[in-house]
């Protein structure tokens, strides 16, 4: 069976109601599943642009036996309803929707969660809407993966650009295959360097096609637009949240480079409450979950046990990941 087949074996769906007032209340269906070990430890993985929860198939593979994966894919992406415009997709009805699915359709209260990409968005508002409920609930860690969360320091590609563009979105997205955009994230954003012979990357190619993904690209992508108005409150407001959060960076990132993960961890997370720590990978890059899915596992391992950590290397090897600062753990 491959990644696809087993990824969509089991899943399940359920009907939500944009809460964006441009929607008029549109209901739309959205993939979810569960997998792991039931009623082990939770951990609620969100997904990033352009892709889908499946970036997580590798770590499932690894924490399985350890924890009970919960995840979503967004209106839009994988295996979810892809509507068309008018339509409009935003960061805030996907924030709304996780916190459903955590508190309604879960029922949830003690759980880890693990952000990537444009989910690290999602989920920054997300925390912001739990944090302000009595009943909360505010996860145990957040574990925040290689994002664009400060725009100004960020590489957006050639391919980005022309899809934001009003006058080249369309035409840039009909001339964009399923396989063509698989494969374009393989040989860019993953390391080594992938290609459509590789079996996560075919399976990407698979949840593209699903509802022909490639024609809603220049709408989904307009989540840039909300993240360069909004970004830094949502990292001022992240800041106040006590809740322990760790930072984990694929070194090779060119999309969003270290020098985004330096500037957030040293202006936002350092200082904030909790117990807040930076781990660098080497040999990752931008899908560090995908690339490097062991060390990923290890770092979600040492933190879940809540053990004191000194600076260090996973391993003591060359090639392990790095801890490269830590705060909140002396007061502890």
């Amino acid at each position: 069976m491959g990644i696809f087949e087993e990824w969509v074996s089991g899943a399940t769906s359920f009907t939500w109601r944009s809460t964006t007032p441009a929607n008029d209340g549109a209901e739309v269906e959205v993939f979810t599943r569960r997998c792991g070990t039931p009623g082990a430890p939770a951990l609620v993985c969100v997904h990033g642009f352009p892709t889908s929860s499946i970036d997580y198939y590798a770590l499932t593979r690894e924490l399985g036996g350890e924890f009970e994966f919960f995840v979503v894919d967004f209106p839009g992406y994988g295996l979810s309803a892809k509507p068309r415009a008018p339509y409009v997709y935003s960061l805030y009805d996907d924030a709304r929707l996780l916190v459903h699915a955590i508190t309604e359709r879960w029922g949830l209260t003690d759980y880890r969660m693990i952000t990537h990409d444009r989910g690290s968005s999602v989920g920054m508002i997300a925390l912001g809407m739990l944090a302000d409920r009595p009943d909360g609930p505010l996860p145990a860690d957040v574990f925040m993966t290689n994002a664009n969360i400060f725009l100004p320091l960020a590489n957006l590609t050639a391919f980005q650009v022309a899809l934001l563009d009003d006058e080249t979105g369309r035409a840039t997205a009909a001339a964009t295959t399923p396989e063509l955009l698989a494969a374009g994230l393989g040989a860019t954003t993953f390391m080594p360097r992938r290609d459509l012979d590789d079996p996560e990357i075919a399976a990407l190619a698979l949840c593209f096609a699903h509802d022909d993904g490639p024609a809603v690209l220049p709408d989904t992508i307009r989540y840039l637009h909300e993240r360069a108005a909004d970004e830094t409150r949502w990292l001022q407001r992240l800041s106040g949240i006590d809740v322990d959060l760790t930072l984990i960076w694929g070194l090779h990132d060119g999309v969003a480079p270290l020098r985004v993960a330096n500037h957030v961890w040293q202006a936002y997370l350092r200082p904030k409450p909790g117990r807040n720590r930076y781990w660098v990978v080497p040999g990752a890059d931008h899908y560090v979950q995908c690339d490097a899915p062991g060390e990923v596992a290890e770092i979600i391992r040492l933190t879940a046990g809540g053990t004191e950590l000194d600076l260090q290397t996973l391993g003591a090897r060359p090639d392990g990941a790095v801890l490269v600062d830590r705060s909140g753990d002396e007061q502890r």
